[in-house]
């Protein structure tokens, strides 16, 4: 049994890794997430034994985490002063989601109530998952739809990036710049490791959403915002976060027969493009209120998960640090609107 799963990881690697590839060599927008992505998704469909362990997601995370740290600006402390609109507009949109999309599964689409409203958040899988078991929900139509969001936002998003005229930033992605080496020093190799996994550990404890990501992004961050340490991250790095993260949203997508497929994907088009439609909408409502570019409070607004839009952003060029955040906040307000109307409406 265990060589079995050592097997069917290495297989799921080597799959992604190779869809990571071609994604990178053709050029395509978000290249290596979007290769391995697709690769996996297919094999999964063939290959039902197929699995990735949560340590090689983690790792990504954690990688990803001090990646994104390394691209704090200095003046972080004054720039998070300004973000209070935008930051109090994330319940709003969570809220208005949730009645929409819920109307639509329960009415249109014809799940129970439950089904319907755990599969409306635009965030926070996890929770759903856990809650739907209480709730006598449908499991699996909760972590398809979930999963199918996610996974239709890294699809489409870098391709509408790329048609509205934005380019990958600082050329991190670049055949030139690829293959760069670090700069650092032994003392701020060492600053990193150890603040990092403090941070990763803090995180965990205190339980906040996508600790692995956001526990070291902020450890390192304020290394770099202080200036404390100088030293630039090899881009290689983040290839392999996007090759990892792709190929685990591969992994995640349960099996389901094709009739079940089919229906699934209509009623996830629909959602998707809804959701979306009120993503760009807060966009253009918060831009005269806030100092960032609409990429990046699109981004932070994008029905997608919080590692995937984090590294999306960073590729583009926005501010992974204001997305991170506004998806911590989406996350941990969409646990506790689930878990109080669960306890309210659903479990009766």
């Amino acid at each position: 049994m265990y060589k079995e799963n050592i097997k069917n990881n290495l297989l799921a690697l080597i799959i992604g890794f190779v869809g990571a590839c071609i994604g990178y060599l053709l050029n395509l927008p978000l290249g290596p997430m979007l290769g391995a992505l697709v690769f996996v998704l297919i094999a999964k469909r063939r290959f039902s034994s197929l699995k990735l362990s949560k340590y090689f997601s983690s790792l990504a995370l954690y990688l990803g985490g001090i990646f994104m740290g390394s691209r704090f600006p200095k003046e972080f402390i004054n720039e998070f002063a300004s973000w209070e609109v935008s930051l109090l507009a994330v319940p709003v949109f969570v809220c208005l989601c949730v009645i929409s999309v819920s109307i639509y599964f329960k009415f249109i689409a014809k799940y129970n109530f439950s089904t319907s409203v755990l599969s409306a958040f635009p965030g926070g899988i996890l929770t759903m998952i856990g809650l739907s078991a209480i709730t006598k929900s449908r499991e699996e139509i909760v972590l398809s739809t979930h999963t199918l969001r996610i996974i239709m936002t890294v699809i489409v998003t870098p391709f509408a990036i790329t048609y509205f005229g934005y380019a990958a930033g600082e050329n991190i992605l670049t055949k030139n710049e690829l293959l760069t080496y670090s700069n650092f020093t032994n003392y701020e190799f060492f600053m990193i490791f150890f603040v990092s996994i403090f941070s990763l550990i803090f995180a965990k404890i205190i339980k906040l959403p996508a600790g692995e990501l956001v526990g070291p992004m902020f450890g390192v961050g304020f290394l770099y915002s202080f200036g404390i340490v100088d030293g630039e991250i090899p881009p290689i790095t983040l290839v392999f976060v996007l090759w990892i993260l792709g190929s685990n949203l591969g992994i995640r997508f349960p099996k389901i027969n094709t009739s079940s497929l089919l229906r699934l994907l209509v009623h996830g088009v629909i959602i998707f493009g809804l959701l979306m439609s009120f993503s760009l909408i807060f966009t253009l409502l918060l831009v005269p209120f806030s100092d960032q570019d609409a990429l990046t409070i699109f981004l932070a607004f994008a029905p997608g998960g919080l590692g995937e839009m984090a590294t999306i952003g960073l590729v583009f060029g926005a501010n992974p640090v204001f997305i991170s955040i506004h998806h911590v906040v989406r996350v941990i307000f969409c646990a506790l609107l689930a878990v109080f109307l669960s306890k309210r409406f659903l479990i009766n």
